[in-house]
């Protein structure tokens, strides 16, 4: 929506409850309650925290990044009932890949379905967008692109 809307429409509250999935289970954005229109001279980028816990970005990427690792890990993004260092998910994602232990990230339902190698494309994409650095960020369209690729990447491995 950044790019093909005209002035641009930021959502501002990216989450899983707010992607529907219809009877071809492609994504929908839902609640636009908190969305704004972006005029072309400003940037996407904000001061004012709003959205849900677990998901606030400091720019809008991030929530996507979040949906992202909620996906792969089949782990909400804030886990009040778990003990603190495991308590957050883009942490504890943080933590499991620095100690070289990224297979444990996946859902074990996922796992061993012959997509690992796509998994592990869109954990790396992922975790760009959660980066710590706001300015190691992509943008959205980087991530719709690099995305793109990893579907690719399955197409080309059947041929």
């Amino acid at each position: 929506m950044h790019q093909i809307c005209e002035p641009h429409i930021v959502h501002r509250d990216i989450k899983s409850s707010n992607i529907l999935l219809d009877e071809k289970f492609e994504a929908h954005v839902a609640d636009f309650g908190l969305s704004r229109l972006i005029l072309p001279y400003r940037t996407h980028v904000t001061t004012e925290l709003v959205g849900t816990l677990g998901y606030i970005p400091p720019e809008y990427v991030y929530s996507f990044g979040v949906v992202m690792l909620e996906l792969l890990s089949g782990k909400r993004p804030v886990e009040v009932f778990k003990p603190k260092m495991s308590r957050e998910l883009v942490g504890w994602v943080h933590h499991m890949r620095s100690e070289g232990k990224q297979e444990q990230i996946f859902d074990p339902i996922l796992r061993g379905k012959g997509y690992e190698q796509e998994m592990v494309k869109v954990l790396d994409v992922a975790c760009m967008c959660v980066n710590h650095n706001p300015m190691k960020r992509p943008t959205i369209q980087e991530v719709v692109d690099w995305l793109k690729t990893v579907g690719s990447l399955r197409d080309q491995n059947k041929s």
